[in-house]
């Protein structure tokens, strides 16, 4: 896919062509990313992945030199440059020796579940691999590599890292989360990258009165659970239906609550920012 589109691309606060866009920072073993979507030109839950980039950048020691509210109007400024609707967009921090570090805020194409998957849910590969500072959105090229080898060769639609003590922690690309007797399960805080979209789980759980609860998930365990579902920006609430050789049930009435109750916090949000921007 084509890393950017659109007309118009910011680098360090200034508007460029996309022309000028300049991608190699791809090949690079590691750089800071922050990826959401606009819906109707609206940044979902900006404010929770501009605070994620702030700590990123704090973990990583590495620092793009913007407030918060300038990479919020800067956002903006591209999709209004745009006149940008739907789709996903990226905020890139890397260093090049000459120039120091570059700061690019993009929209970049996208691929979103079917509604076939999001019903039927999609199949995934348990894959032996750790993310190194796993609360940092930092890219780890050579992992995202060999797990995307995995995918094609599996046939899968993610893969679910397990660590060195055979512990499933998330997805590749994607936090994950297991159902059994009614409770939902996920790994604890410390071992995963805390996702925008498993923070709004945790809250639509909460006001669903749907028991949560983070624990070691050992990998052997998996044939005890009744239900699995990955979350994501582009994913949002993706039922399993298949670990392995195993089957899921990817119609499992609280998977299917979460998927309703996160759709309309999303919804709600979107709705509520219109209004902001039409009363401004």
């Amino acid at each position: 896919m084509q890393e950017c589109i659109g007309r118009f691309f910011s680098q360090n606060g200034k508007l460029s062509d996309t022309k000028h866009f300049d991608s190699s920072f791809l090949s690079t073993p590691h750089y800071i990313y922050e990826a959401f979507r606009v819906i109707d030109g609206i940044a979902l839950f900006l404010e929770d992945h501009l605070a994620r980039l702030e700590e990123t950048c704090n973990l990583s020691k590495k620092c793009h030199g913007f407030s918060i509210e300038e990479v919020y109007r800067q956002v903006y400024k591209v999709i209004e440059a745009n006149n940008f609707g739907f789709g996903n967009m990226k905020i890139v921090l890397y260093h090049v020796p000459e120039k120091g570090n570059l700061f690019k805020i993009y929209i970049t194409e996208h691929n979103y579940p079917s509604e076939e998957q999001y019903l039927n849910g999609v199949a995934v590969a348990l894959f032996i691999g750790i993310r190194h500072n796993p609360n940092a959105k930092i890219m780890d090229v050579k992992l995202r590599h060999a797990t995307n080898l995995m995918k094609e060769q599996r046939d899968v639609y993610e893969t679910l890292l397990v660590d060195n003590d055979g512990c499933i922690t998330e997805g590749s690309r994607s936090n994950v989360f297991f159902i059994r007797n009614d409770e939902v399960i996920t790994a604890p805080l410390q071992d995963v990258l805390p996702g925008i979209t498993r923070k709004h789980i945790f809250e639509v759980c909460n006001n669903l009165k749907i028991s949560l609860k983070e624990q070691k998930i050992p990998a052997r365990s998996v044939v005890i659970m009744e239900a699995a579902f990955i979350t994501g920006t582009s994913r949002k609430v993706l039922p399993v239906n298949r670990i392995d050789e195993l089957d899921f049930d990817a119609y499992h009435p609280i998977t299917k609550k979460i998927q309703k109750g996160f759709n309309d916090r999303v919804n709600a949000y979107i709705l509520s920012h219109k209004k902001q921007i039409n009363n401004s």
